[in-house]
């Protein structure tokens, strides 16, 4: 007998791609399946929205309303509080899945006995008409080291199926001090409380980036504490024996992403070498780590000129990127 896959979707402002969503989640293959629809206090249509479906379909469909907003990871903690399901799948609610995307997830855990699935995804973005593959790792699969999905996997709480037993044992929970980039400090250390992790190489996750989402929010002096935050909760929550991998992940996090991130919020040169000199200190033999490797070409250079604090070079560097991005 299939066990219950419990699908969470988060909800606030979304009355536009809604419908997407939950369309694509009724018209699943696997029909042992509750689609909690978490409204994070929405102040458009949205939960007008979720209660049609949810008095449409009342054997699939579960509307929660929280008493105040707090956020998409308070969201998903209400949708794992509530949830009756053995899996747990996170789905964004401007997002969509195939028909099969559940099946898909769930016969895979079950062939490999694995806790955790990943899958291959279609990026769609506000301002292209083409769409993106975005691979779990290109050549990473299932037989690949377990070490290896710790350090380069793709920490997306969204095209994953997790065992909702490792969130219970493990007393995980999504931050709700963290506003962004919060998956990883969840996701990452749930790598290291299985060894068993299945992939799935193709795409049967889209997931839609909107122009006033969080990740493109990238205005002046924007709030990037998020940084330092979910990289520090990562390490802590993360099982021992897993410190080369959790290193390279703040790498990529904290000599990329951060510095991004502070380049295009204009901070001040002094500031951006300041946050580099902490991150040497804590972390003095990054340039050695194995991973690295594995970074893509582009992604490798910009760290390295990161790490020299070439500040100016770093700003061309991105002002070129997006010419590119824009062509």
């Amino acid at each position: 007998m299939q066990e219950k896959v419990s699908v969470i979707v988060p909800i606030y402002n979304v009355e536009k791609y809604l419908r997407r969503c939950v369309d694509s989640l009724v018209r699943q293959v696997h029909k042992n399946i509750e689609i909690l629809l978490i409204d994070d206090c929405s102040t458009d249509e949205s939960s007008v929205i979720a209660r049609e479906y949810a008095a449409k379909y009342p054997q699939l469909c579960h509307y929660i309303q929280r008493d105040e907003n707090g956020g998409l990871s308070a969201a998903r903690n209400t949708g794992i509080e509530a949830s009756t399901g053995k899996w747990l799948a996170f789905v964004d609610s401007d997002d969509w899945v195939t028909e099969d995307y559940v099946s898909a997830m769930y016969e895979t855990a079950v062939k490999d006995q694995a806790d955790i699935v990943c899958c291959n995804s279609y990026y769609m973005a506000y301002d292209r008409d083409k769409i993106k593959e975005i691979h779990s790792v290109s050549d990473i699969t299932t037989q690949s080291s377990h070490k290896a999905k710790v350090a380069r996997l793709r920490f997306f709480a969204w095209s994953k199926l997790i065992k909702k037993e490792l969130f219970v044992k493990n007393n995980i929970k999504f931050p709700e001090d963290i506003w962004r980039c919060e998956d990883i400090s969840t996701i990452v250390p749930l790598y290291t409380m299985t060894k068993k992790i299945s992939i799935i190489n193709r795409p049967i996750y889209f997931y839609f980036q909107r122009i006033n989402s969080l990740s493109n929010q990238n205005q002046r002096n924007v709030d990037i504490s998020f940084y330092p935050m979910t990289v520090m909760r990562m390490m802590k929550l993360a099982e021992e024996g897993y410190e080369l991998e959790l290193e390279f992940r703040a790498i990529s996090e904290l000599l990329y992403g951060m510095v991004m991130l502070m380049v295009r919020s204009e901070r001040s040169n002094k500031e951006i070498s300041q946050h580099i000199d902490g991150f040497e200190q804590k972390f003095l033999n990054w340039r050695a780590n194995p991973y690295f490797v594995f970074l893509p070409k582009g992604k490798k250079i910009f760290i390295n000129v990161a790490g020299k604090k070439k500040v100016m070079i770093l700003k061309i560097l991105i002002w070129g990127w997006d010419i590119i991005g824009r062509a």
